[in-house]
């Protein structure tokens, strides 16, 4: 202990990496005769001279050595071969304290270390040793050394307590950290800092002082740190890519990894056999390296999780949800200003519980909520636990705030699915009611009824929105209420009646229908009947004005109230009397109309597509995308309730995933539009595109994607669950919980990383690395044998037993899971 300290003030005044200590082989070896005079005797004298006597026998000892590098080796968290590797590796770059510093030209070399390729490694007359297929590749990371100096470039490292003049220079030489990643483990290497000014140390891989660092030292990192994970980039980019569920990701990584273990173990034994086969004779000449080992049977290779092997890590789904809440936190301001700067012209709106039903709380199921606009990008969404318009309050009240701020011009349209005109009342129906057509029948007394009086709606949208906002009810959500007062899907007239209904509200546009026919003939399709599919695709259509509309439909209610299947059973339930007699109001007051705007229908130009591949003008028909309805919506619901994995998450985890693709669909549907003129990036991070905009306008005076350009406009909206709801209490999002239940640990064990224990294990340990000399260090690299079990550096875990907390020390791989 008295070592470490003199070490480390020793660290404060001097840079062991600048200074080279000379051992006692390196001393000339002076003589009594020699020394007495020996600037007396020129060369050439001392050339003629008689040989001087031998020198004296001087005591033979080991070269002085810095006190505690050992010792801080022997506590890396890895094999005995990684560390020795690790070292040799630091000492030919010149980063080990008291090694030779070593020149690089223009610093062109990389802090990425690879392992040597073991087949290619020459062993003599031995087998191959496994330990070099046991080797794992690491990162070097040194803000404060000579090696970065470029990256620093006459920046002053902070101090991690903040001090006015920081001097923060090298404590040590580190440790190493486990990291995870997409195709195998590796480490990352961080020293030891101490600030001159306040004696403090630290670790550089500390996420309180990298949060303190410039961009481009933390872009370098190939990881994302915590106080407790470490995790590869390449993983998150990948749970950010595909929407997996934790589960799923650890599942992957884990057969990833497994796969590299046994890859390995499948060279190692490649490499046996084709030694074992060359002393056969099989390639036609044998060699005698048989007779001179010693050895005549491979070591084994040990298994995954052998401590003294290959050291393998497991990893879990709650380290996986961690990490990914981590990286929500970094993304989170980035999507909230994506969201916070979309907009719209005509806008839909729905309510669902698909999503809803995968969280719960003490108050109740909750409902989502989304807004859309034309290009079927989300503009906002909520959480509420009550689908009333009280609730949907301050939602449209921070739209209204993000157009005005903005200074574009409010929707003008809303189709939703609910509160479309203002309240009326219907006359129920009475026992055999339906089977008059006589009580189906609209009279002019039930028109006048249904458009007299003050037909708008005090809504939400319309009170604190806009005032001049045209509100429509969808058409899909009049339709599936018709359909469900049907006595079963089941029906034999079900498919009949649905499809004769969606007929008498749509109205196709016969120049585009004419157009599609001319495509058909000009592909040789005979006879030229388009289908449902190429209709809805290329042809327009308009929902009819009130009394053309009443007319359709009511005219299918004629064919079908009286309708029944072969055995007699009817179509309709008593119910669907009723049911026509609200829906008969909506078509009156026109919620189900197209409004009128320029152009006729609500319909944007999609480009042209060739019918049937078939090349040709003739063949060229035109796509036609719908503005109107909630249709998409309904298609939103069905990806929204997939990217909420599981069926019962967190609050938090829900948050995450929930806001994290709502960004993402935004952004694939902007990719969509293929707007000419419009660059867009080929990969989805809020945050990079974010601060990749902001540093490409400050060096080149422009953004590069100006479609995902951010403002400093903040609306103060709220999303998801963090969505304040009137009269309810809001939902607390903890995403620090995990800390504050470990604080008293968390704190334990970082102050036995700064002050590790004494080192139990027999000496050998320790004399097994390889010693700083002044020599250069050795080509190849020569392991020690194994160390036994009880030397290994093995983990400890707390067991919660029944009745009693248990401690022991396990030999298995360490668990990066809480």
């Amino acid at each position: 202990m008295d070592e470490d300290e003199e070490l480390e003030r020793g660290m404060l005044s001097i840079s062991p990496s600048k200074q080279h200590v000379p051992s006692l082989s390196e001393a000339p070896l002076i003589s009594p005769e020699t020394s007495a005079e020996p600037a007396q005797l020129s060369p050439a004298q001392r050339d003629q001279s008689e040989p001087s006597p031998r020198p004296l026998a001087v005591p033979t000892r080991p070269p002085p050595q810095l006190p505690g590098y050992d010792h801080e080796v022997s506590q890396w968290t890895c094999s005995q071969q990684q560390r020795i590797w690790m070292k040799t590796e630091l000492e030919s770059m010149g980063l080990w304290p008291g090694s030779f510093p070593v020149r690089n030209l223009m610093k062109m070399v990389s802090l990425w270390r690879l392992p040597p390729q073991p087949e290619l490694i020459d062993s003599i007359s031995d087998l191959p040793s496994p330990k070099y297929f046991q080797l794992h590749p690491f990162f070097i990371w040194k803000p404060e050394n000579d090696l970065m100096a470029r990256l620093r470039n006459n920046y002053t490292l902070p101090c991690i307590e903040g001090c006015a003049r920081p001097q923060v220079v090298s404590a040590g030489v580190g440790r190493p950290r486990v990291i995870v990643g997409l195709t195998g483990q590796y480490y990352l290497l961080s020293s030891r800092l101490c600030c001159k000014v306040c004696r403090k140390r630290w670790y550089a891989d500390n996420p309180v002082w990298l949060d303190k660092l410039p961009k481009r030292f933390t872009n370098l990192l190939p990881a994302v740190l915590t106080y407790k994970k470490a995790i590869c980039k390449s993983v998150m980019d990948e749970l950010r890519r595909t929407g997996n569920s934790p589960t799923d990701m650890a599942k992957q990584i884990m057969e990833m990894m497994h796969l590299k273990f046994e890859r390995a173990h499948l060279a190692y034994l490649l490499g046996c056999l084709n030694i074992m086969d060359a002393e056969a004779g099989k390639y036609d000449q044998r060699t005698i390296t048989q007779f001179i080992r010693q050895e005549t049977k491979p070591a084994p290779f040990g298994e995954y999780s052998d401590p003294v092997g290959w050291n393998g890590i497991s990893v879990s789904a709650h380290y996986l949800t961690d990490c990914l809440l981590h990286e929500y936190q970094h993304q989170e301001s980035a999507i909230k200003q994506l969201l916070q700067g979309t907009f719209g012209q005509a806008l839909r709106s729905d309510h669902t519980r698909k999503v809803a039903r995968k969280v719960t709380f003490s108050s109740g199921t909750m409902s989502s909520y989304a807004v859309m606009n034309e290009n079927w990008m989300i503009l906002s969404w909520v959480m509420v636990q009550s689908e009333t318009a009280k609730s949907l309050k301050p939602m449209y009240e921070g739209l209204a705030q993000r157009y005005s701020t903005a200074c574009i011009e409010k929707a003008q349209y809303q189709w939703v699915d609910r509160d479309c005109c203002a309240a009326f009342k219907v006359a129920e129906s009475f026992a055999g009611e339906q089977l008059n057509w006589d009580s189906w029948r609209t009279t002019d007394a039930i028109v006048a009824g249904a458009t007299s009086g003050n037909l708008l709606n005090t809504c939400v949208s319309r009170s604190h929105f806009s005032a001049n906002i045209t509100i429509k009810l969808d058409l899909f959500h009049c339709m599936r209420r018709f359909l469900r007062e049907c006595v079963s899907e089941h029906h034999a007239l079900y498919s009949s009646f649905a499809q004769f209904l969606s007929a008498a509200f749509s109205v196709v546009d016969q120049e585009d229908l004419q157009r599609l026919k001319d495509a058909y003939a000009f592909c040789g399709i005979q006879p030229a009947n388009p289908t449902k599919t190429h209709i809805r695709e290329h042809c327009r259509i308009r929902i009819p004005k009130p009394e053309e509309l009443i007319k359709r439909v009511e005219g299918v209610f004629q064919q079908f109230h009286l309708a029944g299947d072969p055995n007699g059973a009817p179509l309709f339930k008593p119910s669907m009397l009723k049911e026509w007699r609200i829906q008969r109001v909506h078509i009156l007051r026109s919620c189900l109309s197209d409004p009128v705007v320029e152009g006729g229908t609500l319909y944007r130009h999609g480009g042209t597509l060739q019918l049937n591949h078939v090349q040709g003008e003739g063949a060229k028909v035109p796509v036609w995308i719908p503005i109107r309805g909630t249709s998409q919506q309904e298609g939103y619901h069905f990806h929204q309730a997939q990217w909420v994995t599981g069926t019962r998450v967190s609050t938090e985890l829900f948050q995450a995933q929930g806001m994290t693709g709502v960004a993402r669909w935004n952004y694939q549907r902007l990719v969509d539009l293929k707007q000419p003129g419009v660059p867009l990036p080929a990969v989805f991070d809020p945050a990079l595109i974010a601060h990749l905009n902001a540093v490409s306008e400050r060096v080149l005076g422009q953004v590069k994607y100006p479609a995902f350009h951010l403002t400093s406009r903040d609306t103060g909206e709220k999303f998801g669950l963090e969505y304040v709801e009137p009269g309810c209490r809001p939902v607390i999002l903890d995403w620090d919980k995990h800390k504050h239940k470990h604080k008293h640990r968390s704190k334990t064990d970082s102050a036995q990383a700064l002050n590790p224990p004494p080192h139990s294990g027999p000496p050998a340990v320790q004399s097994a690395l390889p010693r700083s000399s002044s020599t250069a260090p050795p080509k190849m690299l020569q392991f020690p044998p194994c160390p036994t079990a009880d030397s290994a550096v093995k983990p400890e875990v707390n067991l919660t037993t029944t009745g009693k907390h248990l401690t022991h020390r396990q030999s298995s791989a360490p668990h990066l899971s809480w």
